[in-house]
C-alpha cells in the first residue's frame, strides 16, 4: 500500500512536471512570435515613416554605368554612378541611387540619365537621402533630385 502511494505520488509529479514544460514550451513560442511579429512590423513602419524623413541631401559627381528597372511587383528605377577620383592613384566607388518613383519629375530625370548614360558624359547628381525605404519608392534611401551635365 505504502509502495503504490510513492508510485502513485511519483506519476502524479511526473506529470506535473509536463504539465509545466508544456506550458513554459508555448510561453517561449508565443513570445518568440511576438518578438518576431514586432521585429517585422518595426522594420516595415519605420521604413513607411522613414522615407518621408530627410536624413542628408548632397551631390556626387561621375559618369552613369548601369540604369534598370527593378522588382516583382513594384517596378523601381535604380542607377548606378561610377565616381573617379585621380590623386597619384585611381580609386574607383560605384555608388547606386533610385529614381523616386513619387517624384513629380521622374520622366525627366530619367531622361536626363538615358542621356548621360548613352553619352558617357560627367555628371553632378543632388540627392537626397532619406531615414528609411520602402520598396515600392526605391531600393536605396538616396533619391535624385536634379541632374547636371559637366562636360
Amino acid at each position: 500500500m505504502i509502495m503504490k502511494t510513492k508510485e502513485e505520488e511519483s506519476i502524479k509529479q511526473r506529470e506535473l512536471y509536463q504539465q509545466k514544460q508544456k506550458k513554459k514550451t508555448w510561453t517561449f513560442w508565443i513570445i518568440l512570435g511576438i518578438f518576431w511579429f514586432l521585429l517585422l512590423f518595426g522594420w516595415f513602419l519605420w521604413g513607411i515613416i522613414g522615407v518621408n524623413l530627410d536624413y542628408s541631401n548632397g551631390e556626387r559627381v561621375g559618369r552613369i554605368v548601369k540604369i534598370s528597372e527593378r522588382g516583382l511587383i513594384w517596378k523601381s528605377s535604380e542607377i548606378e554612378l561610377v565616381i573617379a577620383q585621380e590623386s597619384g592613384f585611381m580609386t574607383t566607388y560605384i555608388w547606386e541611387f533610385s529614381i523616386d518613383r513619387w517624384d513629380p519629375n521622374e520622366e525627366a530625370l530619367k531622361e536626363a540619365l538615358q542621356e548621360a548614360f548613352y553619352s558617357g558624359e560627367l555628371v553632378r547628381v543632388s540627392y537626397e537621402q532619406k531615414a528609411g525605404h520602402v520598396p515600392w519608392r526605391g531600393k536605396t534611401s538616396y533619391f535624385v533630385k536634379r541632374i547636371t551635365f559637366l562636360e
